[in-house]
């Protein structure tokens, strides 16, 4: 398991859980982009959720954050982020769907979050 992927699972299983999925995307990349875990979760306070509103996944708006701050900000790389995301969800990106879905399988929402952390964050190791 790679050190981010370790850190994430170590966030998500603190209690009580204090980090949604963006802040646990921001605060694993901290040191990696020279800021203090406060701040990444600071950061990333408002995107869990999907920006508190069932928009965007956290877990890819918290990536996408990650990407920018190590430099990739090509509009084609940024939407092959969000493609391969989506295209192994049955092409959903927001929290309410891809929750929905994993109810309707019978899925935990905690499980279900914990692997999207994981797949963000390994897309995010891929591409930088």
């Amino acid at each position: 398991m790679n050190k981010h992927i370790e850190k994430a699972m170590e966030l998500r299983n603190e209690t009580p859980m204090v980090s949604n999925c963006s802040q646990t995307i921001m605060r694993c990349y901290a040191e990696d982009m020279g800021i203090s875990e406060e701040m990444a979760a600071g950061l990333g306070c408002n995107f869990g959720g999907g920006m508190k509103c069932g928009g965007v996944c956290g877990a890819i708006t918290g990536g996408l954050m990650v990407l920018g701050a190590k430099g990739v900000e090509n509009p084609a790389k940024v939407n092959e982020f969000r493609r391969k995301i989506a295209e192994n969800h049955d092409g959903m990106v927001n929290c309410v769907d891809l929750l929905r879905a994993n109810a309707a399988r019978g899925g935990n929402k905690k499980e279900h979050c914990d692997k999207m952390i994981q797949e963000a964050i390994t897309l995010i190791d891929e591409m930088v």
